[in-house]
């Protein structure tokens, strides 16, 4: 699945047990309503687990963290639910070190690493 909304395109793609979300342009306050409702209903057909690759996200504003953050309860709360974060760049990764939000997510360097912690 290939969206581009306001700055904003993802895919979302099913794995064996996971989903891999790559997210590229910016997720902001235009974006995050319809990531959010996508992600949503992608957990309502019972995929528990996922990976977002954020490697080519541009920017991210409170709206769009605020939709992870969300996300991430969400999935917490689900047995066997469990969300990585790979591939911050510099600047969102300053971003959410500022807002100490590091300890909420599981954050890697890259997808390979991601694969890893979510087998592990």
């Amino acid at each position: 699945m290939l969206d581009k909304i306001k700055g904003l395109s993802y895919t979302i793609n099913d794995e064996a047990d996971l989903a891999l979300v790559h997210l590229v342009g910016d997720l902001n306050m235009f974006s995050a309503p319809d990531l959010r409702t996508t992600l949503v209903k992608k957990f309502e057909t019972g995929v528990k687990r996922y990976i977002f690759d954020l490697a080519d996200l541009a920017f991210v504003d409170s709206s769009g963290i605020g939709i992870l953050v969300s996300f991430v309860s969400m999935t917490k709360k689900t047995e066997g639910g469990k969300v990585i974060l790979c591939g911050l760049n510099t600047q969102i990764r300053n971003i959410f070190e500022v807002t100490r939000l590091l300890s909420v997510f599981t954050v890697v360097e890259d997808l390979a690493a991601a694969r890893e912690a979510m087998a592990a």
